[in-house]
């Protein structure tokens, strides 16, 4: 994730225009209007258009690598080309059209891709509260959340070797832990963060073993992240900058998670369609032929993460001048409480 970058739309246009002449060979491409999407606030920076050439329309989607203002350490831009590429077949993705390394188009790398259409559950104010998920009935509900937990399993039945992605080497729960650790030091410093720290203290007395078969883990799973279609089924999966391997469980567990994060962020009860947490467990359990064994474990460690990315969030939305004053409150926000309220059930 990362604060978008504020662009001349003429320029940007032009520029794309004289891109796209280079990659497919043709005189008359035309750029026309940009469009950046704005329903979960920081993200990286897209920007979705329609170019014409040859006679025909072609929807893209551009995905720009972030270059300042970053949320996490690295990017992990390469990364997530290459996933995409190698899911392409297995899994619904965006298509990539063409990556590219230079810098002097966008002032950043890009990877240009296929649009999808669709709709994607909003993250700010909650698909619970507003927007088109609340008005779909409650079997169209139940569809968006089901489709989201078989094609997120579909993820996890994969072999990554097959799919040339053994270069994702698996991650123990200890070194996830201790990964977690780092990024809480480059989020939050070194000043005290109750309880993230109290969550890491009971974490590191309850590592649970690692999986025989490790998984390719999306990492940032959850409906926010998938574009769905009009039959309320899975379109493509989006944003792969946390993607690992190891056990899957922590996929199921942040998709579990955010979703409880979006009921009590915004005071709103659940969808009334969306299952609940057994049945879901259950169901993904039954589709991706792993085991949610260590899903409470993956739930306090993905709290503990989300309580230190929300604090990075609200430092950046203050620096880069979005939400000024927003660091007073970095270290008590959503993800704090959600943290907090895990940290009392387990007591």
């Amino acid at each position: 994730m990362a604060v978008a970058t504020e662009r001349d739309p003429t320029a940007t246009r032009t520029a794309l225009a004289t891109w796209l002449a280079g990659r497919t060979g043709a005189d008359d491409v035309e750029v026309g209007e940009l469009s950046i999407p704005g329903l979960s606030g920081f993200s990286n920076e897209t920007l979705l258009f329609d170019a014409a050439w040859a006679g025909a329309v072609h929807p893209l989607a551009i995905r720009v690598e972030p270059t300042g203002h970053t949320v996490f350490p690295s990017t992990a831009f390469d990364a997530q080309v290459d996933v995409m590429r190698a899911l392409a077949p297995h899994v619904p993705v965006p298509e990539v059209l063409w990556f590219e390394q230079g810098t002097d188009v966008l002032g950043a790398r890009f990877a240009c891709m296929a649009r999808v259409e669709g709709e994607v559950p909003a993250d700010n104010p909650g698909y619970h509260g507003a927007g088109w998920m609340t008005e779909l009935d409650p079997a169209g509900q139940r569809r968006v959340w089901e489709s989201g937990l078989d094609t997120m399993a579909a993820i996890h039945r994969l072999d990554v070797g097959a799919l040339g992605l053994d270069w994702l080497r698996p991650v123990a729960p200890e070194q996830q832990l201790e990964l977690d650790r780092d990024y809480r030091r480059f989020a939050c410093g070194d000043v005290p963060y109750p309880v993230v720290d109290e969550a890491f203290e009971i974490l590191a007395r309850t590592v649970p073993p690692s999986v025989e078969r490790p998984a390719l883990c999306w990492g940032d799973s959850r409906i926010g992240n998938m574009i769905f279609g009009p039959d309320q089924h899975v379109a493509a999966v989006l944003d792969w900058e946390m993607v690992t391997c190891g056990d899957p469980a922590q996929d199921l567990a942040w998709y579990l998670l955010l979703d409880r994060h979006h009921t009590m962020a915004f005071d709103v009860p659940r969808l009334p369609g969306l299952p609940g947490r057994e049945e879901s467990v259950g169901r993904w359990e039954e589709a991706s032929g792993a085991s949610a064994e260590h899903l409470g474990w993956y739930e306090l460690l993905g709290a503990a993460r989300y309580a230190s990315v929300m604090v990075r969030v609200m430092k950046l939305l203050d620096s880069s001048g979005v939400f000024p004053g927003a660091a007073e409150g970095a270290f008590d926000q959503t993800g704090t409480r959600l943290l907090a309220l895990l940290l009392d059930e387990r007591r």
